[in-house]
């Protein structure tokens, strides 16, 4: 992906949207001290795009075929189960609702930055407190799935035996927040 800026060319790599979504990790708990709980939101929400995109470059190599918007973004993500079937099982069990409709619920709130689509109720203290939620599971998620790849890749590649691979799925903790 390429994004023009002025005269120079910015590239955008994985190292890169890495960075964004620590920068708007940082700068939601700033907001968040400071009682702007609106710029939390919107900040938040943007940390799991980039998130999302990280995915997204890594398992899509033409910059045509990326998602453009989070909308897709979202359903690329479930459709190509980048979050671990147990994880979502859980998600289910303990908040009883599907974190497919609250991501998207997310999504919603973020595009409160747009004039008419705006929400006087949103920006509350507790909406910024479980957009944080939903934040922190999707980066325990996504490194859950992150970790059993580098297993599997590992096991395949003969780096890791059968025994210690296995040993490896036996004692990995349960998804539990």
């Amino acid at each position: 992906m390429v994004l023009t800026k002025g005269s120079n060319v910015l590239r955008v790599s994985r190292s890169r949207l890495w960075e964004a979504s620590k920068f708007y990790r940082k700068e939601a708990d700033r907001c968040f001290k400071a009682r702007a709980y609106f710029f939390a939101i919107v900040a938040r929400c943007c940390e799991i795009e980039a998130l999302l995109r990280i995915f997204d470059f890594v398992q899509t190599r033409t910059p045509r075929a990326r998602c453009k918007n989070l909308h897709d973004l979202i359903n690329r993500a479930f459709l190509r189960h980048w979050i671990p079937h147990d994880a979502l099982r859980h998600w289910k069990k303990t908040e009883r609702v599907p974190l497919r409709a609250v991501l998207h619920e997310v999504r919603e709130a973020r595009n409160g930055v747009h004039a008419h689509l705006f929400d006087w109720g949103l920006p509350t203290r507790a909406a910024a407190v479980n957009v944080g939620f939903v934040a922190d599971a999707m980066y325990l998620f996504l490194e859950t799935k992150n970790a059993r790849n580098l297993m599997k890749h590992l096991f395949e590649r003969g780096k890791v035996s059968g025994a210690q691979y296995r040993g490896w799925l036996r004692g990995q903790a349960p998804l539990n927040w």
